[in-house]
């Protein structure tokens, strides 16, 4: 049985847009983090604390005893794309906040769709087999 659940979070400049998979309804949250001119991630404490915040807002009780998989979405293109200490930082970020674990997804791809997610958890086993 699937108890671990799939918190997708996308990251634009200033603010966050997240939705657990499945999940009726996304919430948008605005995070000063995120509001510098030449890179997404400005600010690690305040990123951390909106993550953090994001994820209690959408958590279950289930959520708050197993704590949920957290697929971080880089959704801006920068010139030049996002170094590995700007990646690394929102994974970081993310788990400090409240994942069991942070993947990242970056500008590549647009936002994606519940059924998208859902391809790429079980294709990955995010979201399947023994804990």
């Amino acid at each position: 049985m699937k108890f671990r659940k799939l918190v997708y979070i996308q990251v634009h400049p200033g603010y966050f847009v997240a939705r657990v998979l499945g999940g009726p309804e996304s919430i948008r949250r605005n995070c000063p983090g995120l509001d510098h001119p030449r890179t997404l991630a400005g600010d690690f404490h305040a990123i951390h604390e909106g993550l953090r915040g994001v994820i209690r807002e959408l958590s279950t009780p289930l959520m708050k005893v197993i704590k949920p998989y957290a697929l971080v979405h880089l959704v801006p293109r920068f010139e030049g794309g996002y170094t590995n200490i700007e990646l690394r930082a929102f994974k970081e970020a993310v788990e400090a906040a409240g994942a069991h674990q942070g993947f990242l997804c970056d500008d590549k791809y647009g936002p994606l769709s519940d059924s998208q997610l859902s391809t790429i958890s079980g294709a990955t086993g995010w979201l399947s087999g023994p804990e």
